[in-house]
């Protein structure tokens, strides 16, 4: 993978409080800890795998992960071998805007010419090296189509309605098995109906894995959340100073909590790309039941009952199945 040695940053999210799989990951490790931290099989955390992941094309030194403070204890022994300053913490819990915002202030900073991926750090992916080079092709298409912002879309297994959906328009770019479509709208976590018909027409699954220039994506911050957009435009000037924890917490103190999926991107379809990924199998681990059938279908068990540890220090290794083919 080229990119590596090219302009690619990083930014991987890791600041989720995990609510919706609180009771279940309290049951199976004895704690409440965000299930990005969890080992629920192997020797990684869902954090570790992410970052492994995205290292296949993104150097260290421009991937940063950004984590919340109240959860840093849980996350400070997995991103100890991080470079200090690719590490960002965000103070208080503001919804995912301001926690996209404040790390796309820091690669703007470092390069204001930069493409950049968004990774959530809470997905199951299998045939990394397959999704990887559909980031790779993602920044390829940006470098070429600037003002496009490229969202990688899953194919669906089932008409499940607890994913959020991406109905596709016309193709764009590409041919099979990485072609890049028109985003005609998004649909998110429909009712049982609308989710087999979105299903029997071909919609994908909406990862929320991002590529696309910085300076479109800050834009977009710009017209569609002036006021969060302004308030951390102030931090720009501190940033990587002394100065940039007190005055972080000071503007985060303040700001309302933004929501990036139906404040900011669902708001400007008309430069919204999405490349269907084919040959990869990918969960957003969202349910207790769909990471359980995942570790019985795809996973290795662990060698030892992970409810023996204070923490879950890590996520796993996977075992490919043969219905699951690198593209």
């Amino acid at each position: 993978m080229s990119e590596r040695d090219g302009k690619l940053w990083g930014i991987i999210l890791a600041g989720g409080d995990g609510k919706r799989l609180q009771s279940f990951v309290r049951e199976r490790f004895g704690c409440d800890v965000p299930k990005q931290y969890c080992t629920f099989t192997g020797t990684r955390s869902m954090l570790r795998h992410t970052i492994d992941r995205a290292e296949m094309l993104i150097q260290p030194k421009r991937l940063l992960t950004i984590v919340s403070k109240t959860h840093f204890r849980y996350a400070e022994a997995q991103l100890a071998d991080r470079p200090k300053e690719m590490v960002l913490i965000q103070p208080i819990a503001r919804e995912t805007g301001p926690a996209i915002l404040y790390p796309l202030l820091h690669v703007y900073q470092r390069d204001s010419e930069a493409t950049v991926c968004l990774f959530p750090s809470d997905h199951f992916v299998l045939n990394e090296q397959s999704f990887m080079k559909y980031i790779e092709f993602s920044a390829e298409y940006v470098a070429t189509n600037p003002q496009s912002i490229a969202l990688l879309g899953a194919i669906p297994q089932k008409p499940d309605s607890g994913y959020g959906w991406i109905v596709t328009g016309d193709q764009v770019a590409g041919k099979k098995p990485k072609r890049m479509y028109r985003v005609s709208k998004f649909v998110e976590k429909p009712d049982v109906l609308t989710a087999y018909l979105l299903y029997h027409k071909g919609s994908l699954w909406n990862t929320m894995v991002i590529v696309c220039k910085v300076k479109v994506l800050l834009a977009m911050f710009k017209k569609y959340a002036p006021a969060t957009y302004q308030a951390l435009w102030e931090v720009r000037d501190v940033l990587g100073s002394m100065l940039e924890k007190k005055v972080l917490e000071e503007v985060f103190a303040r700001i309302s909590p933004v929501n990036f999926s139906y404040s900011i991107l669902e708001k400007n379809p008309k430069g919204l790309r999405t490349l269907q990924i084919e040959g990869v199998y990918w969960s957003d681990w969202g349910k207790a039941a769909r990471i359980e059938a995942d570790i019985a279908r795809y996973c290795r068990p662990r060698s030892s009952p992970v409810t023996s540890l204070p923490i879950p220090e890590s996520f796993g290794e996977t075992v490919l199945v043969p219905q699951i083919q690198e593209s």
